[in-house]
């Protein structure tokens, strides 16, 4: 028996969705349908202009690797013939749809974290630089034709103030807390284990990241708070940090090793991390922007979380 579900191939619409870096390796965009039974699934674009076209892409339930869910996002990895690896992330109609949907796919490769990405913050698109731009040269061209007949003897306007950086609290500690957890809750991993060295590179490159990237976060923001840089720019670079984060949770996915079954704890925690590490530095960027003091001292409990897990995951390679 064939299930049919409606999903989409961003995470909003409208013209955020039209700037969008496509997120899978077919560069598919707008709506689609994903259809599962007991011999593979299979991806088709459902409407919107690339509707003109056949675009449908099946997949044999031999090829699928993982998926990776989070909330009503689905993130899924398999072989094709032409590629040792390809991707399509999707987004489901809500957590219940997508958690549906994993159960049913002919795979037992998953990981599933209980979060939602429509009202986070942290899951904003990465733009796509090709549509941005053309529509960067089409906006040049259109004001560079109303200026031309007018820019004749008009005198530069004055530069904008610039406007007073947000308070951000001092006090936060950003030290890694010091966590006593249960041995109940954890069964580490024997050191003599093949997967004990593949889940210790993991934490290791994991453990680099978020040092480097702490260290990055610190230094700009000292520049702010010393009136060297500006809020917007510092926002944007907490966008930079945000996306480094992407990269470090696809380079857990990626890696065919570290998708044992007997990694699966200390994988799911590392991927959690990552998350609030993820929500922390998009949640700071959007309070900053809106001036609004509360929610840039909330999103430090995002940081806090994200150590939490960090100290979790250590305590599976002790």
């Amino acid at each position: 028996m064939a299930h049919t579900f409606d999903i989409r191939f961003e995470r909003s619409g409208g013209l955020g969705a039209l700037l969008a870096s496509p997120e899978n390796s077919f560069r598919w965009k707008g709506a689609g349908e994903l259809r599962i039974d007991r011999e593979g699934i299979s991806f088709a674009v459902k409407r919107g202009l690339l509707a003109l076209f056949p675009l449908t892409r099946r997949v044999p339930a031999g090829q699928i690797r993982e998926v990776y869910r989070e909330g009503e996002a689905l993130h899924l990895t398999f072989t094709t013939a032409d590629r040792a690896q390809a991707r399509v992330s999707c987004w489901a109609a809500d957590a219940s749809t997508a958690a549906e949907i994993v159960q049913l796919l002919p795979t037992r490769r998953t990981v599933e974290l209980e979060h939602t990405t429509d009202r986070l913050a942290g899951d904003r698109p990465r733009y796509d630089r090709r549509v941005l731009a053309m529509l960067a040269v089409v906006a040049m061209a259109g004001a560079a034709i109303w200026l031309w007949p007018r820019n004749a003897g008009t005198a530069m306007p004055e530069a904008l103030p610039l406007v007073e950086a947000p308070v951000i609290p001092a006090e936060v500690n950003l030290a890694p807390p010091q966590m006593v957890l249960p041995d109940d809750f954890i069964v580490p991993i024997p050191h003599d284990a093949p997967q004990y060295a593949v889940a210790s590179v993991q934490l290791a490159a994991f453990e680099d990241d978020a040092e480097r990237l702490l260290a990055d976060y610190r230094v700009d923001r000292a520049l702010l708070e010393s009136g060297a840089m500006d809020t917007e720019t510092f926002a944007n670079r907490l966008g930079g940090l945000e996306l480094e984060w992407w990269n470090a949770t696809y380079r857990m996915l990626d890696d065919d090793r570290f998708g044992d079954l007997a990694l699966l704890e200390v994988r799911s925690t590392l991927l959690s991390a990552a998350r609030h590490w993820r929500v922390f530095l998009a949640n700071q960027a959007d309070a900053l922007r809106k001036g609004d003091h509360v929610g840039i001292a909330k999103s430090f409990d995002e940081l806090a979380k994200a150590e939490e897990l960090l100290a979790r995951a250590r305590l599976y390679l002790r």
